[in-house]
């Protein structure tokens, strides 16, 4: 055990604490103990707090830390339960009739058809909710599809746990507007618990239509303010699994994350691009204001982060293999709007590979990473045929693209013979020199920003062009 495990284990044994688990390949140290102990160690006091219906329990001031513990623990998680990721595609969802199938979706982007993602595993990371196992072999039988291989990964307190069948069938209904809800009933748990497991479905069966022979490893992580650290912390130092490619469909807005939280998640981030990893993040559902209250421009993370390739969202038709008119998505449908998440962050620097994106300012008129740097279909009115507890539904949402762009880069791995990796100085080199791989979107509007020639706000550099993508990295890494 290293030194710095050390000082905090004998930190929790004065304070009649439990180490629950040290795991040093990924740096941390749970503890577990009562809540007066916890009070006295960290000098606080945990309080219950009322928010939107939902009672949960938070330090009513801030911790305190050892003196000796100064560069040497980075931050302390898990000192409140209020719910920290939530699924970003509510204004997504529906359940009309589907417009095409994820076959049609694949040609239209051109996925290598030689290619079937073999030797490849996706991870998603997932916080609440789960899948039906029914469900995915009825999806597959229905689309003559070998089911895939699926690994359950439990981290924490997460586990697959769909929600109720009625619950699912009482959402979909809602949604498609053939019944009413209560006043308060989207923030019931069971009407969530339905949300996350259609967000689960939907990522898992995307994926068996679109990276057939892929390996699916879903991390089931709680939605509280440890979650996302640990679940991405898990998948990046899984020596068992060892995902080529991490899936997020979950955010927040930036300004809800602490500096703390991300200089933590950012350092598992830069590991996973020091390992190959490919990480693909949803730019939001809620346009350029991101859901904020106030109306404020804002992007979700980890959608932001530098690390992570973030996918906004397209609406159009899917006519014979062809996208017709594919413009920016930003829609209404059956009174719930949806719009490309994108702009500008306020927590981080141009990164090098976009210097040159001409990224516009962001608010305050302050320089910093443009979001998102790709896109995909999105608008639920154009989505795919999926199937959650015998109903069909549609693949909506930008939580939708980021499984896509998945699926696409684990079938080029397997061409390329190797990772992608940290793909954005590639992608960023092919928008710039307006290579076929990358098509531009150039119409429409996401509430702020506006697409047009090169990189924008709104959708990036564009949507794929597979095989062109493949022949163009190809030669990127040859050279």
């Amino acid at each position: 055990m290293s030194g710095s495990a050390e000082i905090v284990t004998r930190f929790a044994e004065q304070h009649k604490l439990t180490v629950v688990e040290a795991a040093p390949q990924r740096r941390t140290i749970r503890l577990s103990g009562r809540s007066a102990d916890i009070e006295r160690a960290f000098k606080t006091r945990l309080e219950e707090f009322r928010h939107k219906g939902s009672i949960f329990y938070a330090p009513s001031r801030p911790i305190e830390v050892p003196e000796n513990w100064a560069g040497m623990v980075e931050i302390v998680l898990g000192l409140h339960n209020f719910p920290h990721s939530r699924p970003r595609r509510r204004s997504s969802l529906c359940c009309s009739e589907p417009s095409s199938q994820l076959h049609d979706l694949a040609r239209a982007y051109r996925f290598p058809p030689d290619l079937d993602a073999t030797g490849q595993t996706i991870g998603l990371i997932e916080f609440g909710g789960g899948f039906y196992p029914d469900d995915i072999e009825a999806f597959c039988r229905r689309f003559h599809i070998k089911p895939p291989k699926i690994t359950v990964a439990k981290i924490g307190s997460g586990d697959n746990q769909p929600a109720d069948r009625r619950a699912i069938h009482h959402l979909l209904d809602a949604l498609a507007g053939t019944i009413s809800l209560a006043a308060g009933a989207t923030e019931s748990d069971s009407f969530l618990a339905a949300q996350c497991t259609a967000e689960v479905t939907m990522d898992i069966e995307v994926l068996a239509a679109l990276a057939p022979a892929a390996h699916i490893v879903t991390y089931f992580a709680p939605g509280d303010e440890q979650g996302l650290y640990h679940a991405i912390n898990h998948a990046v130092h899984d020596e068992h699994n060892k995902p080529d490619i991490l899936s997020i469909s979950w955010g927040m807005p930036e300004h809800a994350v602490t500096a703390a939280e991300v200089h933590a998640l950012e350092g598992v981030l830069h590991e996973a691009a020091h390992l190959g990893i490919s990480i693909f993040a949803s730019s939001g559902d809620s346009g350029a204001t991101n859901g904020s209250e106030n109306g404020a421009l804002s992007v979700n993370y980890p959608a932001s982060s530098p690390q992570c390739l973030s996918c906004g969202g397209t609406s159009g038709k899917i006519v014979n293999g062809e996208i017709h008119e594919e413009v920016v998505w930003n829609a209404t449908h059956f009174g719930i709007k949806g719009a490309s998440g994108g702009g500008v962050s306020n927590r981080f620097r141009i990164p090098a590979w976009q210097q040159n994106a001409q990224v516009p300012a962001g608010p305050g008129d302050t320089p910093g990473r443009g979001v998102p740097d790709v896109a995909g279909l999105a608008d639920p009115r154009y989505g795919c045929e999926l199937l959650m507890a015998d109903r069909t539904f549609a693949s909506a949402g930008t939580s939708a693209v980021v499984v896509i762009w998945a699926a696409l880069i684990a079938r080029i791995n397997q061409g390329l013979g190797r990772r992608c990796g940290h793909l954005h100085p590639y992608l960023y080199s092919l928008g710039k020199e307006r290579r076929t791989g990358l098509h531009p979107v150039l119409k429409g509007n996401n509430g702020y920003y506006h697409a047009g020639e090169g990189w924008n706000a709104c959708a990036g550099y564009g949507t794929p062009r597979g095989d062109a993508l493949l022949e163009s990295l190809r030669h990127m890494h040859r050279a």
